[in-house]
Parts: structure tokens; sequence; C-alpha cells
């Protein structure tokens, strides 16, 4: 704009009118609006389908519990054990998807698939030397990882049917078939967040909003320049303008892609980690803590190392709980100003909680799970 006034300081040269400009500016209304319309659709949309996948598994592991709770003996327990480290598998193997572009880690290499399910999946993938004859296309590992879910969502179905054969007593059809029904919730969650990231958004329609737009805040000093007010007020209008458009843009192409490192991404493996959680205090209302520390050693390697959830966002430093192995300690914050100070403390004392638990178990011969395959009580899961 200041470039425009040195330049036409003796007289109009170069300007262009506002009714001229009047029509550039409906197209860009309609392109613009179109746009970030469609980026907050698509926001939504995979908002709503990580909530249904995060509700239903939490679902899924609460309907089994209190189906089957009656039945208190060791085959029942293994059954709801296996049920369970399945439904948290599916949903750790479909957040893996939304990851994957940020980890490069293929769920096939997570550290929470393991024993039987991890053999399963390897055996069943395009890239195993026996099924490379059934690829219709050139097998990569993007497509593979898109696999994984599916084979999880397989063996959970089986394990429900075998409620006939593995429970004292069979469940009635109603409580199958709703067991039936969450995990089909599931499955189209997960297809929902398939189809989202594989449709990508159209690209001339951005291409075509965009060069509108620049074309529009590039022309509006021409505007101006047959204005006789103050130049300073038409740079501060002029600067408006171009701070609101080219930010409305910037959170359209943020909002594009919901799933990654950036700040206004969705947390969704840490959200995850909220849902094992809930399934872990489940499990143990049903079947006591052995059980649940069976779990939670199937989903993460060491009892004795906290979940990455206790220093994750969703949760509070001010009231933060330690684990069971540590005797439940309650650490407070009394102010932020002793914040460096109690976080320190924090440290010390769960590094002697941990030496601790493991001399403890040295000492009274807890048990160590050796093969992920098998119960804490029996060598079959």
């Amino acid at each position: 704009m200041l470039l425009l006034s040195y330049v036409n300081a003796d007289g109009p040269k170069y300007y262009i009118t506002s009714e001229g400009h009047n029509f550039i500016r409906f197209v860009v209304a309609f392109l613009f609006v179109s746009r970030v319309t469609m980026a907050l659709d698509r926001f939504n949309e995979a908002r709503g389908h990580l909530g249904k996948l995060y509700q239903e598994s939490r679902e899924l592991v609460q309907y089994v519990c209190s189906m089957t709770a009656k039945y208190q003996d060791e085959k029942s327990k293994e059954y709801r054990a296996e049920l369970t480290y399945r439904s948290m598998l599916f949903l750790r193997t479909a957040v893996g998807i939304l990851d994957y572009e940020t980890t490069h880690t293929p769920n096939w290499k997570v550290p929470e698939l393991n024993g039987v399910e991890l053999d399963y999946v390897l055996n069943n993938m395009l890239f195993h030397p026996q099924n490379k004859h059934y690829a219709m296309l050139k097998p990569c590992e993007y497509e593979e990882n898109l696999r994984v879910p599916i084979l999880i969502g397989l063996l959970l179905r089986k394990s429900i049917v075998e409620h006939a054969t593995r429970l004292p007593k069979p469940l009635e059809i109603q409580a199958e078939l709703q067991l039936c029904s969450s995990v089909d919730a599931c499955i189209s969650a997960y297809t929902g967040l398939r189809k989202f990231k594989s449709t990508p958004v159209p690209f001339p329609l951005i291409q075509m909003a965009r060069t509108f737009l620049f074309l529009y805040l590039f022309t509006v000093p021409l505007i101006f320049v047959k204005d006789k007010s103050s130049v300073y007020a038409h740079c501060f209008a002029i600067f408006l303008m171009t701070y609101g458009f080219m930010g409305l843009e910037v959170i359209a192409i943020a909002l594009d892609n919901p799933f990654g490192d950036d700040p206004i991404d969705f947390k969704s493996l840490a959200m995850a980690h909220t849902a094992f959680e809930d399934t872990y205090l489940t499990v143990m209302d049903i079947d006591g803590q052995e059980w649940a520390d069976f779990l939670r050693y199937r989903m993460n390697d060491n009892l004795t190392e906290r979940l990455n959830t206790e220093q994750s966002w969703l949760l509070a430093r001010k009231d933060r709980f330690a684990d069971l192995m540590m005797g439940n300690t309650v650490y407070k914050r009394e102010s932020e100003a002793a914040l460096a100070q109690s976080l320190l403390q924090d440290e010390q004392q769960v590094r002697l909680a941990r030496e601790a638990a493991e001399n403890k178990k040295k000492k009274q011969g807890r048990f160590h799970f050796k093969n992920p395959r098998k119960s804490p009580r029996s060598s079959n899961l």
C-alpha cells in the first residue's frame, strides 16, 4: 500500500474500482466458505468415528465382564481376559493406523501385539510366503497395516462365539447379539476412520479457492488508491483482512488432517491409554488385581513402569496416582511455585518404589509372566 501511494503520488495511475472488485468478492466468498466448511466437516467426521471407537471398546469390556461375572472359575476368567485383551488390541491397532504417518511403526511391530494374536496376524498377511499368490496388487506396508485391525476384529468375533464351550453355561442369545453388535460398531468406526484416511481433500477445489483468495488479497490495495482518507488507515484495514483470510486458510489446512503431532491434532494414543486404564479397573473389580496385572503386562511389558497416561496431557499433575505396584500413593501439588521441587521428589520416590517392588517380588516369589500367551494360573489363553 505504501508503494502504491508513492507511485501514485502525482495522481491515480494504477487502481481498481470497487465495482470491479465486487465480482471477485462473491467468487471468493463462495469458494472460501466451501473450503472452511469442508475442513470442519472432515474434522467433525473424524472426531465422531474416533469417539465411537473409544465408547464401543469400553462398552464391549463392560458387557463381557457384567454378563459373565457370576462365573468365577479359571476358564471363565481366561475367557474374559482373552476378550478384554483383544478388545484393547483392536483399539490399539486402530489408533496405530492414525499415527502411522508420524511414527512409521506398523501394527505388527507394536509391543502390545504379542502371543497367539501376533502369530495369527503374521500368518494372515499378504507378505507371508503362503499368501503371496492371493495378492491382486503389489503389497505395501501401508495397506498391510490397514489389514491388522480387521484380523483382530475377526479374532474378537471368534472369541465371542466360543462362549458355548468355554463358559460353564452358554450366554443367552440376546447377550451374544449384544457383544457382536459392539464389535460391529467398533468395526464400523474403524471403517469410517479408514475411509477418512484414504479419501483426500479435493485438490482442484482447494487450488481454485486459494488462487482466488490470493488474487483478492493482493488486489485490495488497488481499491484504496483513489480514496482520500489516511494511508495508515488503509494499511491497517488491509492488514486485518489479510490476517483474517490467511488465518482461516491456515486453520482449514490444519483441520484437513487432525491426526499427527501438531498441537491441535487429536491425541488419539493418549485417549486410548485412558480406555485401557478403564479396562484394567473393570477387570480388577470382577476378577481381582492378579488378572488386571496380567492384562497390563500384555499391554505394557514392565509391571513396575507407570503407564504413559499418568504423565499425559489428559491427566492433571496435581492429583496423580502411582501404580498399584507403588502402594496407591497420592502425589499432591500445593502450589505452582513448588512444582519443580515436587516433581524431583516424585521421581526419587518412584525410583525407590520400583526398587522396593522388585525386591519384594524376589523375596516373596511373586509371579513373572515369561510367556504372554499364558495366564497367571493356567497355561492356555
